[in-house]
This record gives C-alpha cells, structure tokens and sequence, in this order.
C-alpha cells in the first residue's frame, strides 16, 4: 500500500511538471507564430500543426490529474444522502467498472497508437498520450479501491 502511494504521488508530480512544461511551451509557440506572423509576415506551419496535439497532451494530464484529486464530472448527488455503507460499495463498483473501461481503452489506444505510427511515421508517436492516460486512468481506480478498502481498526 505504501508503495502504490508513492507512485501515485510521484505520477501526481510528475502530472503537474508536465501540464506547467505544456502550457508554458504552447504560450511560447503561439506567441512566437503571432509575433513572426505580424512582423516577418511568415507564419510556422510546423507550430499549426504541433499546438492541436499539445492541447491534447495537455487536456489528458489535467484530466488525468483530476482523476487523483477525485475533481473529475461525477454524479453524486444522490450519494449524499445514502449511508456511509452504500456509497463504499458504490465506489467500489464504479472503480470496477472504471477499471473495466480504462482497460479497453488501453488496449484499443495501444492499436490506434500503431496505426498511427504506421500512416504518420514518427508523428504519429504524439497519439501516445492515449495509452498513458488511459494506463494511469486504470491505476487511479485502482487507487481508488485500495484507498477506500476497510482497513483493519477502520469502520466503513
């Protein structure tokens, strides 16, 4: 149990560098491509093509990073009111199912990643973030269980 907290820790670091380093370098870039555009009148298409797949870099560790925080869309309502016993086994049903889903997911991404790979050539490698979102995704739920598990000398 330690351990897998240390790693969603460090994952959790490592999240917030990265969203910092992604945002901070699409800022630059389209700055950049604004600037050159407005005074050299010459524009960088290779900056046209990257910022699309940064924000979508970015918008996967934010939304991985609020998985960990639990901040993500859920709907709860209803939970606030059931006793505390029924929303444990709800939780736990539904990292199941998140589990479940974050799986397939992987598994599907891992293939859309290859054929991307084979129709872009090394571009293609920027769809990568879909098996490592979903990967994470997967371990978050586990977290999850794990987390909200009973333990010994802990009432549910």
């Amino acid at each position: 149990m330690h351990l897998i907290k240390k790693i969603d820790n460090f994952l959790e670091k490592l999240e917030k560098h990265l969203i910092i380093f992604l945002f901070s370098l699409l800022v630059f870039l389209i700055t950049l491509n604004i600037l050159s555009r407005n005074i050299i009148n010459y524009s960088f298409e290779e900056i046209y093509e990257a910022a699309p797949a940064l924000v979508l870099w970015l918008s996967l560790a934010g939304s991985s990073l609020a998985l960990k925080k639990r901040r993500h869309i859920k709907l709860e309502l209803v939970l606030r009111i059931c006793p505390k016993i029924c929303r444990y086994y709800t939780n736990f049903v539904v990292s199941l199912f998140g589990m479940a889903v974050m799986g397939i997911l992987f598994y599907s991404s891992l293939q859309f990643v290859e054929n991307e790979i084979h129709i872009f050539g090394s571009k293609g490698l920027f769809s990568i973030i879909f098996p490592l979102f979903f990967m994470i995704s997967f371990f978050r739920y586990f977290t999850w269980m794990l987390y909200d598990f009973p333990q010994k000398g802990r009432a549910v």
